[in-house]
């Protein structure tokens, strides 16, 4: 098939664990937007990664989810609904940001970019705490920080790497040199009011006419009361798919994130192990500051 240019109008292309999947779901709410139907669909990285990548434990689920061909990658797209603005939302696209940006511009286009960053040592919490969720991580916090590079030379997903994928300068700054519109989000701006930190999304993207949010968290994460009860709120069945088409598809998501908060418990880290990882951000997040011109001084108040 014969590769159309300006195919997507933007690309939410991460970080991980930094509320993208909230962002997708609120703006795929507004009749004039349209999220591929597969959240995260990983086409921009997948030809790299299938001979090197997904060797880590449940890495191969995300590999057998990944789209494969740009016919099937197009296909997660319906230009027939008349919807003004399509995009997706694959966040492993800021993480390999060298091989992912000459891919875009040969095979997508031109898109708006819109970045979504977080406080680099919570992230970092988060991805560790989303793998003990999913029952893939069985090493504690500390030791996981210790394996990352062995991990990372071993082909283990992007998701295990805690440590470099919250050192954001490089990749924001080379998205920045090669697209003429790029939105950065604060994950921390975005939780505190969603609805404007859409709204101001929308803006960008230049859609006019706005929309009733349903808010939902998403992708909640932590330590599994009843391992059985996750398993099942964690992985597709028809049951769920059931439950889904008899309440709708927002109430299902509402339903479900409920439960599995419930089910949850946080992972406490200690002040010391923060406060070293934050130390391995420090001059990421100064030289992110200079680049965008902003303050983020609340990303490091907390460890010093």
């Amino acid at each position: 098939m014969e590769r159309q240019k300006n195919i997507l109008d933007f690309l939410i292309v991460g970080a991980a664990k930094c509320g993208t999947t909230s962002l997708a779901d609120y703006l795929n709410q507004n009749k004039a937007i349209q999220i591929a139907r597969k959240k995260e669909p990983k086409y921009l990285t997948y030809e790299f990664l299938k001979n090197s990548g997904y060797q880590g434990p449940g890495d191969k689920q995300t590999e057998d989810y990944a789209v494969k061909s740009f016919e099937e990658y197009i296909k997660l797209f319906d230009r027939k609904k008349g919807h003004v603005k399509l995009g997706e939302a694959s966040v492993d696209t800021l993480y390999f940001y060298q091989q992912t940006i000459p891919k875009i511009k040969k095979e997508v286009g031109s898109p708006k970019i819109i970045i979504m960053l977080r406080d680099p040592v919570k992230r970092a919490i988060s991805a560790y705490s989303h793998l003990v969720r999913d029952e893939r991580e069985t090493e504690s916090f500390e030791k996981g920080l210790e394996l990352e590079e062995f991990r990372m030379k071993n082909g283990f997903e992007f998701i295990w790497a805690y440590k470099d994928a919250g050192l954001y300068y490089d990749s924001v700054k080379a998205f920045r040199q090669h697209f003429d519109h790029v939105m950065v989000l604060f994950f921390e701006d975005f939780i505190q009011n969603p609805v404007e930190s859409t709204h101001s999304v929308m803006d960008f993207l230049g859609v006019e006419e706005k929309h009733t949010i349903t808010l939902s968290r998403h992708n909640i994460s932590g330590t599994p009361k009843m391992k059985g009860i996750n398993r099942f709120l964690s992985q597709p069945s028809k049951a769920k798919d059931l439950v889904k088409r008899i309440v709708g598809q927002n109430a299902g998501v509402l339903i479900k994130n409920k439960i599995q908060e419930r089910n949850l418990n946080s992972i406490e880290v200690s002040k010391v192990t923060k406060q070293r990882l934050f130390q391995h951000f420090e001059d990421s997040i100064e030289a992110l500051e200079e680049e965008l011109n902003v303050s983020l001084e609340r990303w490091k108040a907390p460890y010093r």
